[in-house]
C-alpha cells in the first residue's frame, strides 16, 4: 500500500513538473495521462486523480486562475470517456481517437470558459467564434502534445512490460 501511494505521488509529481518547466503553451503530458491511466489503473476515480493531482501541484507553483475548474473538468471528462471507451477492445485505435477527442473537448470547454469569464471577447456568437479562432494555435499544441505523449507512454509501458517478462 505504501509503495502504491509513493508511486502515485511520484507520477503526479513528474506530470506536474511537465507543466512547470518551460514548454510551449498547452504542450504538456496531462491529457495523454488522463486518457491512458484507465488502461493501467482499474479504479476510474483513482485513474482520474493522477492527472488532476498533477494539475493541482503545478497550480500551487504557477498559480491558480478563475477557470481552472473548467480545465480540471475537461481533464476529468477525458479520463471518464477513455475509461468508457475501453469496452471496445481496440486499444491503439481507441487511444489515438481519444487523443483527438480529448484535445477537441479541452479546446471547446476551456475556451468557452475564457469567453464566459473574461471580457476579452463580446458576449455574442461572433465573440465566441473570435475566442475559438484566437485559440487555434493553443489547440495545435494541445493536439500535438497529447498525440506525442500518448505514443511515448504506450511505448514506455510496452517496453516496461517486455522488460519485466524477460527478466522476472
Amino acid at each position: 500500500m505504501k509503495a502504491n501511494i509513493i508511486t502515485f505521488l511520484f507520477i503526479s509529481g513528474v506530470l506536474a513538473l511537465g507543466r512547470i518547466i518551460p514548454h510551449p503553451p498547452n504542450f504538456t503530458p496531462i491529457l495523454a495521462t488522463a486518457i491512458f491511466t484507465p488502461y493501467i489503473i482499474k479504479d476510474k476515480w483513482i485513474a482520474m486523480s493522477i492527472p488532476l493531482l498533477a494539475m493541482f501541484i503545478a497550480d500551487l507553483v504557477i498559480g491558480f486562475h478563475p477557470y481552472m475548474l473548467w480545465v480540471y473538468g475537461a481533464i476529468g471528462l477525458s479520463t471518464l470517456i477513455s475509461n468508457w471507451s475501453m469496452k471496445f477492445n481496440k486499444k491503439y485505435i481507441q487511444l489515438g481517437v481519444m487523443a483527438i477527442i480529448s484535445s477537441v473537448l479541452f479546446f471547446i470547454i476551456t475556451n468557452f470558459a475564457v469567453w464566459v469569464m473574461w471580457d476579452n471577447y463580446p458576449k455574442t456568437i461572433d465573440g465566441l467564434v473570435m475566442c475559438y479562432t484566437m485559440a487555434i494555435p493553443f489547440f495545435q499544441n494541445t493536439l500535438l502534445s497529447t498525440m506525442l505523449y500518448t505514443t511515448l507512454i504506450v511505448l514506455t509501458v510496452q517496453k516496461g512490460i517486455k522488460y519485466a517478462n524477460n527478466y522476472f
